[in-house]
């Protein structure tokens, strides 16, 4: 499959399933803007483009739109976007998901987990509503697709993690609203929902003693990180052109 000359934006890329996604893009020539709220590797010589946007909090509305503006400078106003990938996420975990203390938790994993890909879809959207408008009608029926990366705590409930449960699960909502109000306007959005993944985040989540959570699948091991970016990049690509609104499980056999 090649992407060359598509242009992409992928949130959490600096590690994880986000630099698997990114790479796999980077291999098949594509052009892909990067945040992450650390620094973030270079991927050396590749086909495609890397342009890094390090130390963005995507729970910041107004760092998102500067990371956009600066997209958008760089493409002579108004690039077409082909497509967006919410990976940046953060994971917390308690001893009890009824502990009135955790108020702090449920607020920071909010706010990432659910405004940043609000955030950054509803900026992304605003760039390519701009691009209609400058190149319209040569755009009218360019598509575009966003993938949010979720969890199987999107879709399963997880004894010591309500504020991440309920935050994955407040982004497939997301997902499905998206798919069904942007739909008209060429946008597809679905969200793939991983079991456990060879990430640091599982691996701090596994340090917390969440092994049930994390080898709950059939195969009894974790997923890497580019198996998932496979199934993304997938949903980026014109061979999932009728898929929308869905959760894709990637989770290796979760009852």
């Amino acid at each position: 499959m090649s992407l060359a000359g598509k242009i992409f934006v992928v949130t959490g890329g600096g590690s994880g399933i986000g630099m698997a996604t990114v790479n796999k893009l980077l291999q098949n020539s594509a052009t892909v803007h990067v945040l992450d709220i650390t620094d973030i590797p270079s991927h050396g010589s590749t086909p495609g483009q890397q342009i890094s946007h390090p130390q963005v909090d995507i729970g910041s509305r107004s760092q998102v739109k500067a990371v956009f503006d600066k997209i958008a400078t760089r493409s002579n106003g108004a690039p077409w976007l082909d497509g967006l990938v919410n990976c940046a996420g953060m994971l917390r975990s308690t001893t009890c998901s009824t502990d009135p203390q955790d108020d702090e938790t449920f607020r920071i994993l909010w706010q990432v987990n659910v405004m940043g890909a609000w955030h950054t879809t509803t900026e992304f959207k605003e760039r390519l509503d701009a691009s209609r408008e400058l190149h319209d009608p040569a755009l009218a029926h360019a598509t575009t697709s966003v993938v949010n990366v979720g969890s199987m705590a999107s879709v399963r409930g997880i004894p010591g993690m309500a504020a991440y449960v309920a935050s994955k699960h407040a982004l497939h909502g997301l997902t499905r609203v998206f798919a069904q109000e942007l739909g008209p306007a060429g946008f597809r959005v679905n969200t793939v929902a991983p079991g456990a993944v060879n990430t640091p985040m599982i691996a701090a989540a596994l340090r917390d003693g969440h092994h049930d959570a994390a080898y709950k699948g059939a195969f009894k091991i974790c997923s890497e990180p580019e198996e998932i970016a496979d199934t993304i990049v997938f949903l980026l690509g014109e061979g999932s052109s009728s898929i929308s609104g869905q959760i894709l499980e990637v989770n290796g056999g979760w009852p």
